[in-house]
């Protein structure tokens, strides 16, 4: 008679552990928990898995942070592009627009070298430079024909801030990172889930779990070797990232 093989999850990577129990999630929802007869689990072990993968985002860092260090690569350069143009205007055969890109380095030459700044502070410098620029040299701007360019600047800062507030907006509703006390709370619920499945199949037969019980055996399966195959290559050095057997 079919049931759920036993198995110890303390040799499980992280991300391992969170794909797991990611796919008997699934299963036990295309199964229905009605079904399978673990209704009083199935809320609770759908917040635990959720609750670990939030904690190996949180672990493996910000999905956004990359998002975040392209948007400041692009305003750099925007800016340095911009005050190159600006420098060039100083040649111009037109003493009219050299006297303008006099009077707009003036105000660059006072923010200095913003790529040194934290963001936040290279954000608030950013956004106070190209408002001033819009608002009191905007005939300046126009004389150096740099309007698309400062307005292309401004673009790409407010990006930026835009970017940093989702950030941080993420980070702060997330679950604690501490991994391993979520493997441990998803284990001990998916311990009782399997309890209940194996003990119904001794009662109603497997009919109703034989589907359910090959996928989540053939993950079990899967890892296993996974496990094998690594332990092999590390002469048995491999180390748990982990959680208690089961």
């Amino acid at each position: 008679m079919k049931k759920i093989n036993s198995g110890s999850f303390s040799f499980y990577r992280n991300n391992e552990h969170g794909q797991f129990h990611s796919v008997v999630r699934e299963e036990l929802l295309k199964e229905t928990p009605e079904k399978l007869g673990i209704i009083p689990f199935y809320q609770s072990y759908v917040d635990a898995v959720t609750a670990e993968l939030a904690a190996i985002e949180v672990e493996q860092g910000s999905q956004h942070s990359r998002t975040i260090e392209d948007a400041d690569i692009l305003r750099d350069r925007l800016y340095r592009s911009f005050v190159l143009h600006i420098n060039s205007c100083l040649l111009s055969f037109d003493s009219t627009v050299q006297d303008a890109a006099d009077r707009i380095l003036r105000i660059l030459n006072q923010v200095g070298d913003m790529r040194k700044q934290p963001y936040n502070q290279e954000s608030k410098t950013l956004t106070s430079l190209t408002s001033q620029l819009e608002s009191n040299y905007s005939a300046d701007i126009t004389s150096c024909n740099a309007v698309v360019q400062l307005s292309k600047l401004k673009e790409a800062n407010d990006s930026f801030v835009a970017d940093f507030g989702t950030r941080a907006s993420e980070v702060s509703a997330r679950i604690s990172g501490d991994v391993r006390a979520a493997r441990v709370v998803v284990d001990a619920i998916y311990k009782n889930i399997i309890s209940v499945i194996n003990a119904l199949v001794l009662l109603n037969g497997e009919a109703e779990y034989s589907s359910f019980i090959d996928k989540v055996n053939y993950q079990i399966d899967y890892y296993k070797n996974t496990i094998n195959n690594r332990r092999s290559k590390g002469k048995g050095k491999d180390k748990a990232e982990s959680t208690p057997t089961i």
